[in-house]
């Protein structure tokens, strides 16, 4: 028997649904439209990505005593910083920050997707904008060009700027701008102003445990300072990063055991004034 009801209730059904679809269709338009707004806002206010290499990077002025050997003062504001080249950034600095800060940083272009999904959970579970899920790129366009703000917006432009840069540069360019401007705490910029506040000493004459420890300081300068509070944290850390160096085969296993047993003998003070030589 023919039932009128269930005719009606089909057509009724019928345009409810191609009423949703109408409106998903909107909405996604909508919302193209206003992504693409928001990427072409975001492309006019970005620092041209070149500037990151062009920009000039003010070094310290070093006085030294009479036989040009004894550093007295280290002089630039608020900075201690010496670039210093590729070829003398010893290996031990380079593999202990790969370790430490981004592992497949030579294999990602940019961004690290596994690490910036979990960053992203954990911002959802904690209502807030993290710094987790950061590359080598990312965190040096963001100290060189961006700023440490913590915004969805920053994080975004900070993500674009990171492809553009690997498109533009090498990565050993890439890391070597990094290792020379990173700030390391203690008004220490860059691993060579670093190894002389924290060990005393060239770069180029680091320790594998002595480069684990500077590399473990990179995570939250003034948490890990090695004048600070939390010595025991750095050296746990330290620790940490040695044996991700001897997991990734960085190291070997008597490296690494040799680098674990090394007592390390930090400056007393940051800011220590030698005497004139004679």
């Amino acid at each position: 028997m023919f039932n009128p009801r269930k005719k009606v209730k089909k057509i009724v059904t019928f345009k409810t649904l191609k009423a949703l679809a109408m409106l998903f269709l909107w909405l996604f338009v909508i919302g193209t439209i206003m992504l693409l707004s928001f990427f072409l806002y975001l492309q006019r206010t970005l620092p041209d990505p070149e500037s990151i290499a062009t920009r000039k990077v003010g070094e310290s002025t070093k006085i030294y005593d009479r036989t040009g050997e004894v550093l007295l003062y280290d002089i630039h504001g608020e900075e201690k910083r010496t670039i210093i080249p590729w070829e003398q950034i010893p290996d031990t600095i380079k593999k202990a920050t790969l370790a430490s800060e981004d592992s497949d940083f030579y294999n990602h272009k940019g961004l690290d997707l596994k690490g910036i999904s979990r960053a992203l959970l954990k911002d959802i579970a904690n209502l807030g904008v993290s710094q987790g899920g950061s590359t080598i790129t990312q965190q040096l366009v963001k100290k060189a060009l961006l700023g440490d703000e913590r915004t969805i917006s920053r994080k975004i432009k900070e993500a674009v700027l990171a492809i553009e840069i690997e498109r533009k540069f090498t990565k050993d360019q890439i890391f070597w701008m990094y290792l020379n401007q990173i700030p390391y705490g203690s008004n220490a910029y860059g691993i060579e102003a670093a190894s002389k506040a924290f060990f005393g000493k060239k770069a180029s004459r680091l320790t594998i445990a002595e480069a684990a420890a500077i590399a473990s300081v990179t995570k939250a300068p003034s948490y890990y300072s090695p004048f600070g509070n939390h010595v025991n944290e750095l050296l746990v850390r330290k620790n940490s990063v040695l044996a991700q160096m001897k997991t990734l085969d960085f190291i070997s296993d008597a490296e690494y055991q040799n680098a674990l047993a090394q007592k390390l003998e930090f400056k007393s003070e940051a800011h220590a004034l030698p005497a004139p030589a004679e």
